[in-house]
């Protein structure tokens, strides 16, 4: 088997969507975090072939995709973790769709002045983007993947029939960053019990649980969803 790489800065961030499935799978990867690199590599297209716009990419031999969803659908029928039926798969690509769409909103919250500059930077004039975030849609986003998971075994097992699927991962992943980043309103969500339950079965994963543990692994940041 070729081997994958992940090119990535050195936080957990959007690879970890990546990371998680390939842990999962027992599947070992190398992941490049040097900036010179990332930078020469992906932003100044270096790696050659088709081209790519940000980190995270993900390679195989002399293929790469970027955009975390792409490739961690990729990855989910490289590795057999995809829905069995057709219209399943397609439902569960709008869930997990929407899933990268929840956080990206929760990290903008952090980023309400400049999109693209550090938190830190404009920490006091985003505070009521985050406040609006908290208050107004966090419990759109968390209801509607309870919602998904009742409607499959009365949200006892996984999201889509009976076995582990990619959107399965991504979706305890973003509640573990969400977690990170809106603690309190995380915590006070008493309106989600199923979809809390379901990522301490995702953790509790032996793969995974290993994976929490190893030096490879690094937690969500506090102020991004990332």
């Amino acid at each position: 088997m070729e081997e994958y790489i992940i090119y990535y800065w050195p936080l957990a961030g959007r690879a970890e969507y990546l990371r998680i499935i390939l842990e999962e799978k027992g599947v070992k990867y190398k992941q490049i975090n040097d900036r010179d690199q990332i930078v020469s590599k992906v932003l100044q297209n270096g790696i050659g072939g088709f081209p790519v716009l940000f980190p995270p990419v993900l390679c195989k031999g002399d293929f790469h995709l970027g955009q975390a969803p792409v490739a961690s659908r990729f990855l989910a029928k490289e590795f057999d973790l995809l829905p069995e039926a057709e219209e399943d798969q397609w439902l569960a690509e709008n869930v997990h769709t929407t899933i990268h769409d929840f956080v990206a909103e929760g990290r903008l919250a952090f980023h309400g002045i400049h999109p693209t500059g550090p938190y830190l930077e404009q920490k006091e004039g985003t505070q009521r983007y985050i406040d609006n975030f908290v208050d107004n849609r966090i419990h759109r986003w968390l209801k509607y993947f309870e919602a998904v998971l009742k409607r499959n075994n009365g949200g006892q097992g996984f999201l889509f029939g009976n076995k582990l699927t990619y959107v399965d991962l991504a979706l305890a992943t973003s509640l573990r960053a969400c977690e990170a980043s809106y603690g309190p309103a995380y915590q006070a969500a008493d309106y989600c019990p199923l979809i809390k339950a379901h990522r301490a079965r995702i953790e509790a994963r032996p793969n995974i649980a290993a994976y929490f543990k190893s030096d490879r692994f690094i937690p969500f940041s506090d102020n991004s969803m990332m």
